[in-house]
């Protein structure tokens, strides 16, 4: 990045950047997609790092402790400029500073940062500007602890569902390690398991700018609207998503409308971390409607068996086996 830009925009982060300079930092952006994809990997290294300010160096206070160590007659003897002397040391005690500094970046990268984990539960918390955030297990979320600079980022593994308040004056910025999800004010579930293969947003309310990182792919996503972005080839396809059961982790409740057996297995194993097989392909095709509220999985395995006329086994603790005739005659 030109060092100018790369000025201009460490100071449009610290929001202390001039009119003047924003609109020359849009105009550079602006001119090549090669331009923003530096601007994204400078605000990234720019959240996960932020280093504490530099300590100050009193290099007379640590000459002064040094030469009263030193003898009277050593000092009589050797008569040597305490300039350089003083130069060195105060170069050791930058040394030191600098050594630190680095082993935070290296073994602390959220040092002086917030990190909400979830572990093996479900938590709900409030952001700094009073957005309310719920993770699913096994997430984690990281924040600076005051929101300061130009937008409100924060840095997301795992799933975790949104409630962003509106705050026209200052972006909400979710960053995955492949995705960029910005909004202004809305609700939203996203989806970005490290070891999955998909980063998955699902819009309650309110529009999302959704974009992978490391192409130019992007999608607006409105209420009611779901899109998915693909890893391996970088690509996003959006579509039309009026199932709540993307965030059934957080409500509790699971509803189906006439979803295919295909469908409903899905949501089933999300939602209770097993693997759901159909035994006979055709039950694919079934359809099922009904709600749960709270329900434990053998109830909705038996509310399935009864209403679709099929059994179910359990071939160990995480697998399930559906068998039967199909639906279609």
């Amino acid at each position: 990045m030109n060092t100018k830009f790369w000025e201009i925009t460490a100071k449009q982060l610290e929001g202390k950047a001039s009119p003047s300079e924003l609109e020359a930092l849009q105009q550079w952006l602006a001119e090549d997609p090669a331009h923003q994809k530096q601007y994204q990997e400078q605000k990234r290294l720019w959240v996960l790092t932020s280093p504490p300010p530099p300590a100050k160096i009193d290099t007379q206070t640590a000459w002064e402790k040094v030469r009263k160590t030193i003898r009277p007659e050593q000092q009589k003897i050797k008569q040597r400029p305490l300039w350089p002397l003083t130069a060195r040391i105060a170069a050791s005690v930058a040394l030191l500073i600098g050594l630190a500094w680095l082993v935070q970046l290296l073994f602390f990268p959220y040092y002086s940062m917030e990190v909400v984990a979830s572990g093996n539960e479900q938590k709900m918390f409030l952001l700094p500007d009073s957005s309310q955030v719920w993770l699913n297990k096994h997430s984690r979320l990281i924040y600076q602890p005051d929101f300061e600079g130009a937008e409100r980022a924060v840095i997301l593994e795992g799933e975790a569902f949104f409630e962003v308040k509106h705050d026209p004056e200052k972006p909400f910025t979710v960053e995955t390690a492949e995705a960029l999800t910005t909004v202004l004010g809305t609700s939203f579930n996203l989806r970005a398991y490290p070891e999955e293969e998909t980063v998955e947003l699902r819009v309650a309310t309110g529009k999302v700018a959704f974009a992978a990182e490391e192409e130019q792919a992007q999608a607006l996503v409105p209420a009611g609207y779901a899109a998915i972005l693909q890893k391996p080839v970088n690509t996003i396809s959006k579509f039309r998503n009026l199932s709540e059961n993307a965030w059934a982790w957080k409500s509790g409740s699971l509803t189906f409308k006439g979803e295919s057996l295909a469908e409903v297995a899905l949501v089933l194993e999300r939602y209770y971390g097993v693997n759901l097989r159909l035994q006979n392909p055709q039950l694919a095709n079934c359809r099922f409607t009904g709600s749960f509220q709270e329900p434990a999985l053998k109830e909705v395995l038996q509310v399935l068996a009864t209403a679709l006329q099929l059994e179910y086994t359990r071939q160990n603790e995480q697998t399930y086996t559906l068998t039967g005739q199909g639906c279609n005659k």
